[in-house]
């Protein structure tokens, strides 16, 4: 049987440091993909998860039993992976760092997966629309980008997203139609059989 959270993280409270192992490999997946779509680079978004994880462990004495542990570790990935951007939009305005600071950053990507059994046409047409898509998810504005992320590719409700990201469900709404809205106005023209504005 599964241990829950709540279970793994009384082990963790009474002294079990092995226990976070199993908190570690449970989130580790889904908040690399949210620091890795905000920061658009494997590397950084390595360093930011690990940096998520020592911050959840520090922390686990200030937090609130009551609420979602999975919306807890996303907001203090969330915030470090905004920092992190902060400090990157920092750096690219001192003149003796800019080289660096937009070094390698734009040329992160995922490997495109092949279908077995798909004619090469479509699995290149395929590549080609998450490409674009990608691209154009990559080029969201930020609050518009987190919850874009959290509720299509993580599955989280609005209410979990706007507890995550401190703002009302409503709020939450807004920017998802936005960021489709935006996302349809960017593919239609190229691809009009799956985007409609």
């Amino acid at each position: 049987m599964e241990l829950t959270d709540s279970q793994i993280l009384d082990k963790v409270a009474s002294g079990d440091a092995e226990a976070y192992e199993l908190i570690v490999r449970r989130y580790q997946g889904m908040l690399y993909d949210l620091a890795y779509r905000l920061l658009g680079d494997v590397s950084e978004a390595e360093d930011a998860v690990q940096a998520a994880f020592v911050k959840i462990y520090s922390a686990l004495g200030s937090y609130e039993r009551g609420r979602s542990f999975r919306n807890w570790a996303y907001t203090i990935t969330l915030n470090i992976a905004r920092n992190r951007l902060k400090r990157r939009r920092l750096i690219s305005f001192l003149p003796m760092f800019s080289s660096s600071a937009r070094g390698e950053e734009d040329e992160a990507g995922l490997p495109e997966p092949a279908e077995a059994g798909s004619a090469p046409d479509v699995r290149l047409e395929g590549a080609r629309l998450r490409s674009a898509l990608e691209g154009a998810i990559a080029a969201l504005p930020e609050d518009m980008k987190t919850p874009f992320v959290l509720f299509h590719l993580h599955g989280l409700a609005a209410r979990d997203i706007a507890e995550t990201m401190g703002v009302t469900p409503n709020v939450v709404s807004i920017r998802l139609s936005r960021a489709r809205e935006r996302l349809a106005a960017r593919l239609s023209p190229e691809y009009p059989e799956y985007f409609r504005i």
